[in-house]
């Protein structure tokens, strides 16, 4: 594999190039609209989507209705921080 070509994309990373490339900003969409852009199943999508909801933030995720349904409320998904400064002035192991 040269420099320049990428190594093959995951289903995951697939889905979150679509909600970063494709979603609108505060603009829900269906599941169903997600599996007919993508081609993957909607048992696969709905599978990523629990993961991705867990590791990402920019990104809700939600049923109404019948529907699940998805948006962003930010250009671009990123990862959940394991540790952040907010983290520390509320906790209870300090003993303060």
């Amino acid at each position: 594999m040269s420099e320049n070509e990428e190594a093959p994309k995951t289903g995951l990373e697939k889905i979150i190039i679509y909600f970063n490339e494709i979603l609108v900003i505060n603009h829900p969409i269906a599941i169903a609209k997600i599996v007919e852009d993508t081609g993957f199943s909607w048992s696969f999508i709905k599978k990523s989507l629990a993961k991705i909801v867990n590791e990402y933030e920019g990104f809700h995720f939600e049923k109404s209705g019948n529907t699940w349904i998805i948006w962003k409320d930010r250009d671009h998904l990123i990862k959940k921080l394991d540790e952040t400064c907010s983290s520390l002035l509320d906790d209870p192991k300090d003993g303060d």
